[in-house]
């Protein structure tokens, strides 16, 4: 009888292999059917690589070895377009895969296409100018967010088991929370450090389960000969980690921050619940409302990113010979870019510690404290279009109001994750993230299990994938 691949996770689907149920040609056939019969929907990826012979190391053993993997458009793999959703790179061919993607092929994962991320994956929204906006699985008017929206929405919808994904302020993180996925960033130097945007951004990847996203970052995990700074030692795997049962935490959790930000109803339902879950579970939960100053952090935030991101912009024109321009960029990129170029090298060293020291703060959290919780975004969800910002300014209110919380991990480093919790009335998913001190990645992971256990969410994708079909 032929087996119904949609109702397995990755590390199911391995099974399956390794049990002779299935081969891994049948299942990657499988997904790359899927790509073509859904992406005309959902805009999803960008690059579809399902004809190209399979270039993975055939005799890895890792727990996900043999399945496919989708690459957001934001990281080179050889000999295939490398855009970063930009006219500016419209026709560029990456020379060589990173090191990310070395890592995939090594571990026996075949890459199936490149995902849709906003140009640069500088805006929480996927709706580039070169591609086209990403849609929502769960409701085709609503945005997946963003940056990694391609991605998240693929996976969602079962284009894919797993797809990589970054995160350099809440990439990861708000695109699981509005496809009901499992979005992990993790502590910065668990794996090598981008050289652009001061370090904020990270690799990893969004997933339907939590045992898929641990054996993915055990397949990253570690450094380079190259790398400028220690990473963090991991010595114990990551899915191993999973058969330890967590300990009762002190998880200190908080909707309110004194009135600055707000969320809205289904998100406090959603947290909520999850506060209640934790309780049940035997935690021992603690509601706060800390002192933060959002508005300073967003500011001096945004002008790391706006110095950051035109170098980062400048070099990329470099690469293929075209000097950055309105003709080639969006607006807000462009605004970004010259405003990049008139700050001057005090205003962004200020900016940059300044955040640091406001990162540094909110972290001793977790002097009394093991885990955080609070919400993902303000909002459940948006429809694509509304959040589109023209100018830095914009940008900067939306990060500021519509996704107020994520940033602050990828300042200060630590792990963070958005776990499926809630779907509303009109069945759009809700995450909540939760955060820890930097290093206590297996905690997180841990915790994130055992909510997984106590509050299943994959049947959810059983019956998305069902409605889907209808519409193709």
């Amino acid at each position: 009888m032929k087996q119904d691949f949609s109702q397995y996770d990755g590390v199911g689907l391995k099974q399956l292999t390794d049990q002779g149920e299935a081969s891994s040609y049948e299942i990657r056939a499988h997904f790359a059917n899927k790509i073509k019969q859904l992406n005309p929907l959902l805009n999803a990826v960008v690059h579809d690589m399902t004809d190209l012979p399979a270039e993975a190391k055939d005799d890895a053993q890792s727990l996900l070895s043999g399945l496919p993997i989708l690459i957001k458009d934001l990281n080179p793999v050889k000999g295939q377009p490398f855009t970063n959703g930009s006219k500016l790179l419209h026709d560029h061919i990456a020379p060589a895969d990173d090191w990310f993607v070395q890592k995939y092929r090594h571990a026996g994962l075949h890459i199936q296409g490149k995902t849709n991320t906003p140009e640069f994956g500088f805006t929480p929204i996927t709706e580039p100018t070169l591609f086209g906006p990403t849609r929502n699985p769960w409701d085709l008017t609503r945005s997946p967010s963003g940056s990694s929206g391609g991605a998240a929405a693929a996976v969602a919808s079962g284009m894919a088991p797993f797809a990589h994904a970054s995160d350099g302020g809440g990439s990861i993180r708000m695109p699981a929370a509005m496809n009901g996925l499992f979005g992990f960033k993790p502590s910065r130097g668990l794996s090598p450090i981008p050289p652009y945007i001061n370090q904020i951004s990270v690799n990893h990847a969004v997933t339907r389960s939590v045992r898929d996203s641990a054996a993915l970052l055990d397949i990253i995990k570690g450094g380079t000969n190259q790398d400028l700074y220690p990473t963090l030692r991991s010595d114990e795997s990551f899915s191993k980690s999973l058969q330890h049962k967590v300990k009762p935490l002190k998880i200190v959790v908080t909707p309110d921050w004194h009135g600055q930000v707000t969320i809205d109803q289904e998100t406090n339902q959603a947290f909520e619940k999850a506060k209640r879950l934790l309780t049940n579970l035997g935690h021992e939960v603690e509601v706060i409302k800390p002192r933060f100053d959002f508005h300073d952090f967003t500011a001096q935030f945004m002008n790391v990113w706006i110095a950051s991101g035109a170098v980062a912009i400048e070099h990329l024109g470099s690469l293929v010979g075209r000097k950055p321009s309105s003709d080639l960029l969006e607006s807000v990129t462009y605004d970004l870019y010259q405003q990049g170029l008139k700050m001057s090298a005090f205003e962004y060293e200020e900016s940059r510690v300044r955040m640091q020291l406001l990162s540094k703060s909110f972290a001793d959290i977790f002097n009394q404290y093991d885990v955080l919780m609070m919400p993902v975004m303000n909002q459940s969800t948006f429809n694509t279009g509304d959040m589109v910002p023209e100018t830095v300014a914009e940008m900067t209110d939306i990060m500021l109001h519509n996704c107020s919380f994520t940033q602050i991990a990828n300042a200060s480093g630590q792990p963070a994750m958005s776990v499926p919790i809630d779907w509303t009335q009109e069945g759009l998913p809700v995450g909540m993230q939760f955060q820890s001190a930097l290093g206590q990645d297996h905690l997180l992971l841990q915790l994130a299990q055992q909510l997984e256990t106590a509050n299943p969410w994959f049947h959810q994708y059983v019956s998305l994938e069902r409605s889907l079909n209808t519409m193709t």
